[in-house]
């Protein structure tokens, strides 16, 4: 079963259905978008996903995706990817802020995200190559990236699709290249946990990013870490790949 599952959620109100929603949990009450075939959930409806995430994080957004970069560090003239880009603010923020000769390119096996993510990048003047994806089956050759990152996607993933992503951005980093990936930690605070189970269910709340590392560890990435972010709410973890660009 998906971390999101839950036999009470369909029936729920208006806000709960909606933040499910946030989350890719299907709705029996939506209609179809398209999506390239895959067995993690997807989220197809951009604009809103956009007005929603903002709701939500408040002030907080532009803060989450600094930290973020911060912890990514792109170097001159490096290749960046960004599996499961959503709309695009983490790739745009990264080519906006990024040093000079970077290249950034960003993932989604939604069609309707990644045409948002254009859409986005037009406006902002912010050269990203978008295009449709999946994670467990990256469209690039190996040892293109420095560095391949992803934000809130792996807890979309059943188990056995994150091990085949992650051997997947180990194929496609260069040696000596490096993984970040950060997703939702489950509060600490009962009353804060409290109120997301009420919203969210009782799946979101049994992520835990302590089975992670072993995961990155079997697809061969080494110095793997588990740390913190600049969200109480997000964990990171990090791994590089053995070798270096000299072979």
């Amino acid at each position: 079963m998906h971390p999101h599952s839950d036999s009470q959620h369909p029936h729920g109100g208006f806000l709960r259905r909606w933040l499910l929603k946030l989350h890719g949990v299907p709705d029996a009450h939506a209609h179809a978008h398209p999506s390239l075939d895959t067995e993690g959930l997807t989220i197809d409806w951009a604009r809103l996903y956009d007005l929603l995430t903002r709701a939500l994080l408040m002030r907080r957004q532009g803060k989450y995706v600094k930290s973020i970069l911060a912890l990514a560090q792109i170097q001159p003239g490096e290749t960046v990817l960004d599996v499961g880009c959503g709309t695009g603010t983490l790739a745009i923020a990264a080519r906006l802020n990024a040093p000079e000769g970077s290249v950034i390119h960003g993932l989604d096996a939604s069609l309707a995200m990644i045409e948002r993510a254009r859409q986005k990048a037009a406006q902002a003047d912010a050269n990203v190559d978008f295009q449709p994806g999946l994670a467990e089956a990256l469209p690039f050759a190996d040892a293109t990236f420095d560095l391949v990152m992803s934000s809130m996607v792996m807890h979309h993933l059943p188990g056995d699709l994150k091990a085949r992503a992650f051997a997947e951005m180990y194929r496609v980093l260069k040696p000596g290249g490096r993984l970040l990936v950060v997703d939702f930690e489950p509060p600490a605070n009962p009353l804060v946990r409290a109120f997301l189970t009420q919203l969210l269910g009782r799946g979101m709340l049994s992520i835990d990013n302590r089975t992670l590392p072993p995961l990155l560890k079997a697809a061969g990435f080494a110095d793997v870490q588990l740390g913190k972010t600049g969200s109480r709410l997000a964990t990171s973890v990090s791994g590089v790949k053995v070798g270096n660009s000299d072979e």
